[in-house]
């Protein structure tokens, strides 16, 4: 019988220990690459932005026309 105070030795353990770490770093990357393509809609489409400059950025990123009105409006992903 094992006793509970002792350090798993399962390989299963480590293994989550590892996923869980790439979790937040990938989290955190996700965050700032949205940030990042926030911050280009915002710059590439200022308010008085024509309609084909805005299909022109839907079709780049393929987001949702909705998405990208909303990235423009500072409504997305906000921290």
């Amino acid at each position: 019988m094992s006793n509970d105070s002792e350090p798993p030795t399962d390989w299963r353990y480590e293994e989550l220990r590892r996923l869980g770490e790439l979790e937040r770093r990938m989290t955190i990357e996700l965050a700032d690459t949205r940030d990042a393509i926030a911050r280009l809609v915002g710059q590439v489409l200022p308010h008085h932005a024509r309609p084909d400059r805005i299909e022109g950025v839907v079709h780049a990123s393929g987001y949702a026309r909705w998405m990208v009105e909303r990235l423009r409006d500072g409504k997305m992903w906000l921290r």
